[in-house]
């Protein structure tokens, strides 16, 4: 992603508004690779700016990737998420907590083909479903678990009053 300062004149030379609602927003995506929706930028810029609108952030962020500084797309959790990053790349997309990374090349990488289908095509999303780091570890510590048998005294939660 552009720098703020790259983003304002680019916003600027479009027509567009550049508020400092908008400049906020600009700052909190530089360097995200968390792939945010609209309702988790907007929560985590609540405590910065607490009048600012879920409608702002939803404006600004279609606004960058209508220009293309911003890719948009959906990672089958049924909301649509941001990334800054607007090289070609695949996303890894957990299955189990919906984590989304960026795909290490090549994945995303091949040149895309002027048509396809009859399709002009301008832009592609390429998502890989699986099993992110910590969930495999996870999966493996519940498969090691003995199956409604025994527990330590340590997995037994404490009764009230006892």
């Amino acid at each position: 992603m552009r720098s703020v300062e790259e983003l304002v004149q680019r916003v600027r030379a479009r027509g567009g508004k550049v508020t400092p609602q908008r400049v906020l927003i600009y700052q909190a995506l530089v360097g995200d690779t968390s792939h945010p929706t609209g309702e988790q930028l907007h929560a985590r810029l609540q405590g910065l700016l607490p009048h600012l609108s879920l409608t702002t952030v939803y404006a600004a962020l279609n606004d960058l990737a209508d220009a293309g500084e911003l890719r948009r797309f959906q990672a089958g959790d049924g909301q649509v998420h941001y990334d800054p990053d607007t090289r070609p790349h695949a996303e890894l997309v957990c299955v189990r907590c919906q984590r989304i990374d960026d795909a290490p090349a090549p994945h995303g990488q091949t040149p895309l083909p002027d048509v396809v289908g009859g399709y002009r095509v301008f832009a592609r999303t390429e998502l890989l479903h699986g099993l992110c780091p910590e969930c495999q570890r996870a999966v493996a510590q519940e498969e090691r678990a003995p199956a409604g048998g025994t527990a330590d005294a340590g997995d037994i939660p404490a009764q009230a009053g006892a």
